[in-house]
């Protein structure tokens, strides 16, 4: 199996924060490629006033040709952690941005606000990056963590949203000491109705050499603050799951598990839309 293809965004070039620190022990333990990336924001705004367009654009490629100039410090950064990757640099939306980037990458990782984006839970870059990007998304606490990945709760519900982040986890859940999964899925669908035949999850982790343990849960409402208990319970780092299985309006409005877990989960999450 080829070595997976991490990509990090980077806030600050030429620091190291919280997002970046666990990428690069992921790295390390994954013999991963890890290419970090900044973006330089070009407010639309900007273009709503014509004044102010010139002197927008002047300030956003100031700025790129700045965070360009960080590459020999990226450099440095990989070859003391014995790394390799490349130094990106983008201008645009950052989620758009991100998403695109997202193409050549096995895994995109990005460190959660400190304080709350401009937009409702959902409608925010990392919600937004994780609805857009073709590839699972790892979201990390802007308190960070020591470590993730090493003991691996997986938040299984039998959705597509779910495969694909059970999918895009399987380089950290082979290299994990313990892997846990919740089986929240159900055996019939809406109005009675059979879904699909459901992944014999035993025999995919059996195929693919993951030791894992499975136990049936049925959680009581908020399910995330039940799938969040249960992480805790098991001393897990990383919880793996499947987002936005509904609309984000809908989560934005009843509420939902993705929604509250980005917004409170103070342990890294891996997932897919």
């Amino acid at each position: 199996m080829p070595a997976p293809q991490l990509l990090v965004h980077v806030p600050q070039p030429g620091t190291v924060h919280a997002g970046l620190d666990l990428a690069l022990k992921l790295a390390q333990r994954l013999h991963a490629g890890l290419d970090g990336i900044w973006v330089a924001p070009l407010p639309s705004a900007a273009f709503a006033v014509p004044e102010a367009i010139t002197l927008q654009v002047a300030e956003s490629e100031a700025a790129r040709r700045g965070a360009e100039a960080q590459a020999p410090w990226w450099a440095d950064l990989l070859r003391t952690h014995g790394l390799d990757g490349a130094w990106r640099v983008g201008e645009g939306d950052l989620a758009e941005v991100l998403s695109l980037a997202a193409a050549s990458a096995d895994l995109v990782i990005l460190q959660r606000p400190e304080v709350r984006e401009d937009a409702p839970i959902g409608f925010g870059n990392t919600s937004r990056t994780v609805f857009a990007a073709a590839r699972p998304v790892l979201i990390v606490p802007a308190a960070g963590c020591a470590d993730a990945g090493r003991r691996v709760l997986v938040a299984w519900n039998g959705s597509i949203e779910s495969t694909r982040a059970l999918q895009g986890a399987v380089p950290l859940l082979g290299v994990a000491e313990r892997v846990h999964v919740l089986d929240g899925s159900r055996e019939e669908g809406p109005e009675g109705m059979a879904w699909l035949p459901p992944v014999p999850l035993p025999a995919w982790f059996r195929q693919r050499g993951i030791g894992a343990s499975i136990e049936r849960f049925a959680p009581p409402q908020p399910a995330a603050a039940a799938i969040l208990a249960r992480a805790q319970a098991l001393g897990c780092d990383l919880i793996v799951m499947g987002a936005w299985g509904h609309s984000r309006l809908a989560e934005m409005v009843l509420g939902g598990v993705t929604r509250a877990l980005f917004r409170d989960c103070p342990l890294p999450l891996l997932v897919a839309h």
